[in-house]
């Protein structure tokens, strides 16, 4: 701190400060080398002039009453540098004083703005936790709606499993039905094929027959040709006759063959209408059955599908609640643990404000003490000065009265010889006043010696004043690390209040997939059911806002009761809501043992009541 003052007054007037210490023995030195250099040249005179000792000695006295001159002007202005400096110690330990008022009064309003935030904050976290609450009632509803519907649909399935059970027999006999066709298709393949090959021979026994036929009616011609009419006549009947004979018995052949073969071909096409008839009735049969049975594969896989989905909703559905639960025992915990450490802060600072305001008083005191002692000691260097002043200006007045005399004995140097007696009674009487002068000198010694006590004494208060300024800097540290204490809470109350909106979001999408999930007429009776509790649980906490931290205790047992009311009104509910809110309200073991009694009771067909 004082070489900061150093360096302001370098700037100010470009020399360099000096030491009151430092300055005096360089002035003490210059004193003794004055009087050595004086002493020298009064030797060197009495050796000179024997006779003018006298004189020489008042020359000597002359200049030790100016050095003494020039050290008391020495001194007055190092007494002036002195007040000087503690003037300006003094109005800068009141700025500094003056900012750390400031700064506790900035204190005071960020710790109400803290604890204002600290309400807001626990309205918050109350009310998001009472949607959580609802929230959980709710899905706990639709998962026994999701039950129903799965055990619907599971009792669906036992339907159409036992339908295909029932369909199995039928299967086989189409199966067999099947066989016997493809049997019979392959019987009435072999036939016609034999048929074919009959045919086949015949058409070519025909033709083999044909050839033979031009090859005998060649050779008839031609033994016609050799025969005569007559002859040609008779063989001509002769083979009329034989060519008759074998027409009709290829005519009858033909017959039998037609007629076999109608036979084969009725029985066949009898058989294989009857079969076609019977294959197309237990084809529309097996297409309806097989129909049916994909029918219940799909119907089976869709309801499997939705069951998995059911139940993978469902393990979603409590691990989202089971999330939600920790996340709402984490909030919970997280709020204590915030309860306490703003209680602590609270206390902390309050402690602290006391003993600044303590030490501010303290300084108070201190800084009234030293300007009383500064004033004290400004009035005593003062009077000192003024003494100083008149025995300086007297002084001058016996200088000027010495110079003149010695200007007249100078005059009358030459009639001194003359006057040896009158000079040795004059030497006698300056002896006397010389006496006089060092008992003076040795008064001055003696006052120069109090003023340099008064001198260390306020260099002491001033040593004192600078530790409090270093004290009061301490603490302005100490202040400015608490500041940033404040601003890491504002922080992690901005990253809780990010959390809570991140909290919203997420129960905004899950009472959305809820009102596109639910039915119309659920819908609006739990939407009125939320308003009420919201509005309710809104109602709560804007009753006094001038308790930050301590709630009135009739409306927190009023409350108590009306929760607990609540809880046991239904199982789920209650069993889930138990835990929650034994935190929140901060329940004794007592009371959530006897939650805990009564929701046993509630789902138990017989027990004793607790009491």
């Amino acid at each position: 701190m004082f070489a900061t003052l150093k360096n302001k007054i370098k700037e100010e007037t470009g020399e360099d400060v000096v030491q009151p210490g430092n300055q005096r023995y360089p002035s003490t030195n210059n004193n003794n080398y004055r009087l050595r250099s004086r002493r020298v040249s009064i030797n060197s005179n009495s050796a000179d002039d024997v006779g003018g000792g006298g004189f020489y000695n008042e020359s000597e006295q002359l200049c030790q009453l100016r050095s003494q001159c020039n050290e008391l002007t020495t001194k007055l202005s190092t007494v002036t540098q002195g007040l000087q400096q503690l003037q300006e110690e003094k109005s800068r330990v009141d700025k500094t004083n003056e900012i750390l008022l400031e700064s506790v009064r900035v204190a005071q309003t960020q710790k109400d703005m803290y604890c204002e935030e600290q309400e807001k904050i626990q309205n918050l976290q109350q009310i998001e936790i009472d949607k959580l609450k609802n929230l959980l009632s709710f899905r706990e509803q639709e998962s026994v709606d999701r039950m129903g519907l799965m055990r619907q649909q599971s009792q669906q399935i036992e339907s159409l499993s036992e339908e295909l059970e029932r369909l199995r027999p039928i299967e086989a006999v189409a199966e067999d039905l099947r066989d016997e066709l493809e049997q019979l298709r392959h019987a009435t393949q072999q036939e016609k094929n034999l048929l074919t090959t009959t045919l086949a021979a015949v058409q070519e026994e025909s033709r083999h027959l044909k050839k033979r036929m031009k090859i005998v009616e060649e050779s008839r011609l031609e033994s016609l040709g050799k025969l005569n009419s007559e002859q040609q006549v008779q063989a001509l009947i002769r083979e009329h006759k034989l060519l008759e004979q074998h027409l009709e018995e290829a005519h009858l052949q033909l017959s039998d063959i037609k007629g076999s073969w109608s036979g084969q071909n009725l029985a066949l096409e009898t058989q294989v209408s009857r079969l076609s008839k019977q294959v197309a009735e237990e084809t529309t049969e097996k297409r309806k059955a097989l129909k049916s049975r994909d029918d219940a594969i799909e119907n089976r896989k869709q309801v499997t599908f939705e069951l998995e989905k059911a139940k993978d909703e469902i393990k979603q559905r409590d691990d989202k609640v089971k999330l939600l639960e920790e996340e709402i025992d984490e909030l919970s915990v997280a709020l204590k643990e915030c309860r306490e450490e703003n209680e602590q802060q609270i206390l902390f600072e309050r402690n602290k404000s006391q003993n600044l305001e303590t030490e501010v008083k303290d300084l108070k005191t201190r800084l009234t003490a030293a300007d009383d002692r500064f004033t004290e000691y400004a009035s005593n260097a003062e009077q000192v000065a003024q003494k100083l002043r008149t025995q300086l200006t007297e002084k001058q007045e016996q200088l000027d009265e010495t110079i003149m005399q010695l200007e007249i004995e100078r005059e009358e140097k030459m009639t001194a010889i003359l006057r040896n007696a009158e000079i040795a009674q004059s030497e006698d009487i300056l002896r006397q006043q010389l006496r006089l002068e060092r008992s003076e000198a040795t008064d001055l010694q003696d006052r120069n010696n109090q003023l340099e006590r008064d001198i260390s004494e306020a260099r002491q208060a001033l040593q004192q004043i600078s530790s409090t300024a270093q004290d009061n800097a301490q603490k302005l540290t100490e202040f400015e690390e608490v500041q940033l204490e404040i601003v890491e809470k504002n922080k992690t109350i901005k990253t809780l209040n990010q959390r809570l909106v991140d909290l919203k979001k997420t129960v905004q999408k899950e009472l959305r997939s809820a009102q596109i999930s639910t039915d119309s007429e659920s819908h609006p009776t739990t939407i009125t059911g939320h308003r009420i509790s919201s509005s309710s649980l809104e109602t709560f906490p804007s009753g006094d806002k001038g308790n930050c931290i301590i709630m009135d205790e009739v409306n927190f047992q009023y409350l108590k009761h009306v929760i607990v009311k609540f809880l046991t009104s239904r199982e789920v509910e209650a069993r889930h809501l138990v835990r929650a809110v034994s935190t929140l309200l901060q329940l004794t073991s007592e009371e959530e043992k006897l939650l805990h009694d009564t929701l046993n009771w509630k789902m138990s067909w017989f027990g004793m009541k607790p009491t």
